[in-house]
């Protein structure tokens, strides 16, 4: 995603939307404010044109092409005919190749604004914001809808699997350590909703969000030690995570549907401050859970 040019803060930006109505087609920031679930689910309803022709093909933009491990993922945007309301880029259409094993699985499937909130503003863009994370059954892809050349609009992570389904899910922001546990999370629970459920995958996200204990507690405790035991009752996992910082960690808080404001179950993550911090790490990472 290109960087923030403007000095507006998103709260500010928020602020401005729920007093115009700016956003009133589209999703709000978080999971909490995310999009109803029939926006997010329901794919009947995209309006953007969705096909590639010729004329695409020899605009394309690579995004990325890269190799992890039997992963081979090609992320390309081509500019479609219309116009950004208020800009002078046109709308974008994100493309995604992807094979694993050698095996093709999403062969140039094409992304609009539309697929991830139904009825997007017409003055947002959609980005491709790299890298993306892998395990052994899925590629996550960040992607936003912001205003063109700006940092201010909406997150989602584009779940793409390798039994060649895909899945959008609206995610955070990232600019707490609460979003981070949100977002390991999200993807948590989308492993928990493959078939079988892949424990090596599990325990890489542990190990890529949390430290060494974290991950000697669910080697030694199970990985499903994560969820409180509502959520593990609940069919297919279907669940909304959100989380938020209290004192020593943050409170993971789990709703039925995006539009539910009344969290059933909940459970606590300890964090612990890295001793050794890169460019793109976070400064905390998962210590424990604690019922």
């Amino acid at each position: 995603m290109k960087k923030n040019r403007n000095t507006k803060s998103f709260k500010a930006l928020l602020l401005v939307a729920l007093g115009i109505g700016l956003l009133s087609a589209c999703c709000a920031p978080g999971v909490r404010k995310a999009p109803t679930a029939a926006q997010v689910e329901d794919t009947s309803a995209v309006q953007e044109d969705k096909t590639l022709k010729k004329e695409d093909i020899s605009n394309e933009n690579v995004m990325m092409d890269t190799v992890y491990g039997d992963w081979h993922v090609r992320v390309d945007t081509v500019d479609s005919k219309t116009k950004v309301k208020n800009s002078d880029e046109f709308v974008k259409k994100v493309v995604v190749t992807i094979s694993k094993g050698g095996k093709v699985l999403f062969d140039k499937k094409v992304f609009t604004r539309e697929d991830f909130c139904k009825g997007a503003n017409e003055e947002f863009q959609v980005y491709a914001v790299l890298p993306p994370d892998f395990t052994n059954t899925s590629v996550y892809l960040p992607v936003s809808i912001c205003y063109p050349e700006t940092d201010e609009g909406f997150a989602f992570l584009l779940a793409l699997s390798k039994d060649g389904s895909s899945k959008v899910y609206p995610a955070p922001m990232g600019w707490e350590e609460s979003d981070r546990i949100t977002n390991f999370y999200i993807k948590y629970i989308h492993e928990w909703q493959q078939k079988p459920v892949d424990k090596a995958s599990l325990l890489k996200l542990a190990r890529d969000y949390g430290s060494p204990a974290f991950v000697e507690q669910l080697t030694k405790g199970g990985t499903q030690i994560v969820f409180p035991a509502k959520v593990l009752a609940r069919k297919n996992m279907k669940v909304v995570p959100e989380a938020e910082l209290v004192k020593g960690g943050c409170l993971v808080r789990f709703s039925t549907s995006y539009d539910n404001t009344q969290p059933f179950d909940s459970i606590r993550v300890e964090l612990k401050k890295r001793s050794v911090k890169k460019d793109y790490d976070y400064e905390y990472m998962i210590d424990k859970v604690i019922y």
